[in-house]
């Protein structure tokens, strides 16, 4: 990892290419996981199936989670060891970019 002192533009850009790929390595097995290979959007749309709410507000309701433990990380150390900030800003992102993806198909 690039130590942030003084960060050029250049040194910027290239770590968040390198969160970006590792965010997208996050995604993919966690898709594999919850949704598996015919539906990427099969574990959001479990709460609509229930009749609990729409797949958009599923997706935003993990992304307030993660809103959630972020702040709480930003005050505290974590309780829970094995997802660190860093973990939950790069689950953040990609619910963004799920819930991007999941309207752009829905149209």
């Amino acid at each position: 990892m690039i130590k942030m002192t003084n960060l050029t533009t250049k040194q910027f850009l290239k770590r968040l290419k390198e969160l970006h790929n590792e965010a997208l390595e996050i995604t993919k097995n966690k898709n594999a996981d919850y949704a598996g290979i015919d539906d990427p959007f099969k574990n959001f749309k479990i709460v609509e199936e229930l009749g609990i709410t729409s797949v958009e507000e599923g997706i935003m309701t993990r992304m307030c989670d993660k809103m959630s433990r972020i702040s709480t990380l930003l005050k505290k150390k974590a309780n829970v060891k094995d997802e660190s900030i860093q973990d939950s800003l790069k689950d953040l992102s990609n619910y963004s970019l799920i819930l991007s993806v999941y309207l752009e198909n829905k149209k």
